[in-house]
């Protein structure tokens, strides 16, 4: 079967783009006829590889509300690698709105929840973008998701398989112990993410420092509002992410799954958690653990304690690392790619 995967348009070099790769790359490593087809907005951050084999096409693309959903429609149908595939899988909205508006036959991917979340935008323009995205869905070949968290979040009436992803990192396994004393937070800066949250949980720790890695329209409040212990640092390259890290620190108020989540625990770093991350339950199996390490995001001193506790108790360190190592490396692209394969086959 030659699939074309397909996610247009991108704002960010960011989790969707860099697991689209990963996967169709491993599912090409398996001997499956992928495709990925990416349109990114000139705005993006991070850079796009200057070599890229034939079957991955990177184009420049702006979101264009309704309009840009009709154009891209068009732009679909007129690309070879989606045009002449056998199937499609959308991995974002909008591509899903374009698809619908066509007749090729195509699967819905949602890799997070695809319409806004309360408070994020208004009411009017949340029903519409919902309700469009549910009209799309209807007109799928099949939908999945991936997590069960996000599956409860979508609330569809019609059936929803879970296709797990993964990630592709080679390990580097850092164990807990040693000299290290960094929180790191990595994330878009926009209220979904929720970094107030980080920055109130690190002010009473002024002996742990904190950084923030990412962009977005609450940069200058963010600048504005973090204590001396925090550094706000822009995207940094991934194979740098984890230098100084004590603790990843996730804070989202909805996190489908949640990569750098992943990312740090493939690494050996503790992660404490807010309860809407899909991956929680993935990463964090002992009751205890969970406990600790998962919390509702309105009890801001419960994050505050576990971090200092993280920071002062090695042996606590040792244990969560082992068992994030244990957990996430359950969660690789190779799985992934091989869910997908059975889910596209079925």
């Amino acid at each position: 079967m030659k699939v074309a995967f397909v996610a247009a348009p991108l704002t960010a070099r960011s989790g969707v783009y860099r697991s689209a790769r990963e996967l169709v790359a491993e599912g090409r490593a398996q001997g499956n006829d992928w495709s990925l087809y990416l349109g990114v907005s000139s705005k993006a951050s991070g850079q796009k590889p200057s070599d890229d084999p034939s079957w991955i096409v990177e184009s420049p693309m702006e979101p264009g509300g309704l309009q840009g959903v009709k154009a891209l429609s068009r732009t679909l149908r007129a690309v070879p690698m989606v045009a002449e595939s056998d199937l499609v899988v959308s991995l974002i909205p909008q591509t899903d709105m374009a698809l619908a508006l066509g007749n090729m036959p195509w699967v819905a991917y949602a890799r997070g929840l695809p319409w806004p979340a309360q408070g994020e935008s208004s009411a009017p323009k949340a029903f519409v973008w919902r309700t469009l995205e549910r009209l799309a869905l209807r007109r799928a070949r099949a939908v999945w998701c991936t997590t069960e968290v996000l599956k409860r979040e979508m609330g569809l009436r019609q059936q929803v398989r879970i296709v797990p992803p993964g990630l592709d990192i080679v390990p580097r396994t850092w164990g807990g112990r040693g000299d290290r004393g960094t929180a790191v937070w990595a994330a878009r800066y926009n209220a979904d993410k929720n970094p107030q949250l980080f920055l109130d949980a690190l002010a009473p720790l002024p002996a742990l420092k904190g950084v923030m890695y990412g962009s977005g329209e609450l940069e200058a409040s963010i600048n504005s509002n973090a204590p001396d212990n925090v550094r706000v640092g822009g995207w940094v390259d991934p194979a740098r992410l984890w230098d100084d890290a004590l603790v990843y620190v996730g804070t989202s108020h909805r996190e489908a799954f949640g990569r750098s989540a992943v990312e740090a625990a493939m690494n050996g770093i503790p992660v404490v958690l807010a309860d809407s991350f899909g991956c929680a339950s993935l990463l964090v199996t002992d009751e205890d653990l969970r406990d600790l390490l998962v919390l509702p995001r309105e009890d801001v001193a419960r994050w505050t304690k576990v971090l200092d506790l993280l920071a002062s108790d090695e042996d606590l360190r040792v244990r969560v690392s082992d068992h994030l190592v244990a957990n996430a490396a359950k969660l690789t692209v190779t799985g992934s790619a091989i869910s997908v394969r059975d889910a596209l086959t079925s």
